[in-house]
């Protein structure tokens, strides 16, 4: 039985490396010890004498999305002063208008499949238009289920995959978002109110496969329902940091084995990035991370963690390996109060552009060809202001998190403090939620940094960062003279309200945040604080029936820093930004899969000290999405 089923592996790996299928009899006819030659093995699969069989099963599912964006701004920054209309078919976040998923089985237990993506992005360039980063294009898969096991390959263009939340994963959150505007992979739901009425009683929502995962090219090899309860990863191929394109011999290795006893678990990770920067002098930049992560559920209270080790090198030197801890305890208090804590540290030499923490210590200068980015490849962000959850290197701390219910209205609370461990960066970044989309919009295609008319708004994936410069720096090294603290607190309620035959869901999301020389217990909200940022996000869903609801939003936002950052030349005071944005627009359901999502948003930001820094204006965008 063990022959007969590695013939089955092998057959299955020589399938997908061919990239077409051996048709054969059933594979429970295989002789179990087979001869040597691959002439020999097709005759043994398919007789000559024997008839070609068909397909057991052949399946085509995918989706359609058109994306339509116009902008228009009365005030804008200067890059766009001379075009203040714009119209955009589209998406210019990598995401595919067509995605076809190609499926069936030659035999109950042996599977494959393959994704087809067009992408048009429409920019005028020619053929060289259709990649961006990563290779988007065909993928590969199969699996085959049996006794010993279940293994399956995935080979191609993207695959969206997580190993661990320190190795190669995204970071997911606490479900403390907007809904107002659509993501890319946002689905379709069976009713049109499925999405509000899941989200205000559960907190999330569902996602389709790239929640959370990072995208990958390569190969991925997965064995699983092993004996004993293992279970086994190895991914071969590139990340974004590996330079898309690039035909230097940049890559990504890594992989997981892992245990499950009863509703418990255990895992080995690991992930390795190679960067060659140079190939002549050989000069390269890379990343090694090994870590463990565990879940140990005992009565009502769940432990679960990941501890590791990780190391940098750069073409200057090769850093020392640094700790990453990340410890979560959970438990029930009563049956409407649900507590979590979360402690972690994770050391300013541990960088992984691939996890779920975001890297402020390292800048790795652009490798390849230069197709894959229009930054460095890793950006550091400096000391970061962020949501909570979202974690930062160089970075230890403690999170408190708590969910309760009462009644038709369900609350959460998030409390926050963190330090950082070495004095690094002179600067401090936070974002601007309450016009994020929007205003990455004003920067298409590329991730460009120090932009905007202080030449200090950079832009990652669908948002803008903003980079804040301290005063109080050493002269020789740039350095801080001073630790910097971080504080967060946040406050999201969700409730359903019944208006006769209507429905009304509304959410508040309210994100209070500093950062100071000092250690504080809560938020400080005087001008003690280097920077405070206060977020406030109001939106509404009316269901005016089963295929129409209308959507709402207003958004508030206030950024205000003291006289220990940098102040404007003319007006000699430091920052003091106020954003704001009213959104309507509706939710129409054309049909079973198909959506239609509309949205309208006046949005204003100025800064009173800065005088530069203006826009004004409205945005409208309609899309349709189309599942089969």
């Amino acid at each position: 039985m063990k022959n007969n089923s590695m013939l089955r592996i092998s057959l299955l790996l020589g399938t997908l490396y061919t990239g077409r299928l051996i048709h054969g009899q059933s594979l429970d006819s295989l002789p179990q010890k087979p001869q040597i030659g691959f002439s020999s093995l097709l005759e043994a699969i398919h007789p000559a004498s024997a008839p070609m069989p068909t397909l057991k099963q052949f399946n085509v599912s995918g989706y359609y999305r058109f994306m339509a964006n116009y902008r228009h701004l009365s005030e804008a920054y200067p890059h766009l002063a001379a075009h203040p209309n714009n119209i955009f078919i589209g998406d210019d976040s990598q995401i595919p208008q067509l995605l076809l998923n190609l499926g069936g089985s030659v035999a109950p237990n042996t599977s494959f499949g393959t994704d087809l993506f067009i992408w048009t992005p429409m920019t005028g360039a020619g053929a060289i238009e259709g990649v961006k980063g990563l290779n988007l294009g065909v993928n590969l898969h199969g699996s085959y289920a049996g006794d010993f096991g279940t293994f399956s390959v995935h080979t191609g263009g993207i695959n969206w995959y997580s190993l661990s939340p320190f190795t190669f994963q995204t970071n997911r959150g606490y479900n403390r978002f907007s809904l107002f505007e659509r993501n890319p992979w946002d689905p379709n739901t069976a009713t049109l109110e499925g999405r509000y009425k899941t989200y205000q009683q559960a907190g999330s929502i569902n996602q389709d496969q790239r929640w959370g995962q990072q995208a990958f090219h390569g190969m991925i090899l997965e064995a699983a329902n092993l004996p004993q309860g293992f279970s086994a990863v190895f991914m071969y191929g590139k990340t974004q940091l590996n330079g898309g394109l690039s035909p230097l011999p940049n890559n990504s290795v890594g992989g997981r084995i892992g245990k499950q006893y009863g509703n418990n678990s255990i895992s080995l990770n690991s992930f390795n990035t190679n960067a060659v920067l140079d190939s002549l002098r050989g000069t390269r930049f890379g990343m090694n991370i090994h870590t463990i992560e565990f879940r140990q559920k005992a009565g009502s209270v769940l432990l679960k963690g990941e501890l590791g080790l990780g190391r940098t090198y750069t073409p200057a030197k090769k850093e020392a390996w640094g700790e990453a801890i990340s410890l979560k305890l959970e438990k029930a208090l009563s049956k409407s109060l649900n507590a979590e804590l979360h402690l972690y540290r994770i050391s300013p030499r541990v960088v992984n552009n691939s996890s779920t923490f975001i890297n402020s210590t390292y800048t790795a200068p652009e490798s390849g060809n230069g197709n894959s980015a229009t930054q460095p490849v890793l950006p550091a962000v400096a000391g970061a202001m962020t949501p909570i959850g979202q974690l930062v290197n160089n970075r230890q701390g403690a999170d408190i998190n708590l969910q309760f219910d009462l009644g038709n209205l369900k609350a959460g609370f998030g409390w926050s403090m963190s330090a950082e461990l070495e004095r690094i960066s002179g600067r401090i970044t936070y974002g601007h939620p309450v016009n994020n989309l929007a205003l990455s919009h004003m920067w298409r295609w590329d991730f460009p940094a120090n932009m905007g008319p202080y030449g200090n708004l950079s832009k990652i994936y669908r948002s803008v960062y903003e980079t804040l410069t301290l005063t109080e720096l050493d002269p020789v090294s740039g350095r801080p003279l001073h630790d910097k603290y971080f504080n967060s607190l946040e406050v999201h309620l969700r409730a359903a309200h019944d208006l006769g035959r209507k429905k009304l869901y509304t959410n508040y999301l309210g994100q209070y945040s500093s950062a100071q020389y000092f250690l504080a217990p809560i938020t400080v909200f005087s001008e003690k604080a280097l920077m405070r940022t206060y977020y406030h996000q109001l939106e509404s869903y009316l269901v005016l029936g089963k295929s129409f609801i209308w959507c709402n939003y207003l958004g508030l936002e206030r950024n205000i820093a003291n006289y220990k950052t940098t102040t404007d030349l003319i007006s000699r005071r430091p920052k003091n930004q106020t954003a704001m944005a009213f959104a309507t627009g509706c939710d129409l359901k054309l049909s079973r899969g198909a959506g239609l999502y509309i949205r309208q948003r006046w949005m204003k930001g100025y800064d009173s000290s800065f005088s530069k820094d203006r826009y004004r204006g409205y945005e409208t965008s309609v899309e349709l999405k189309i599942f089969f």
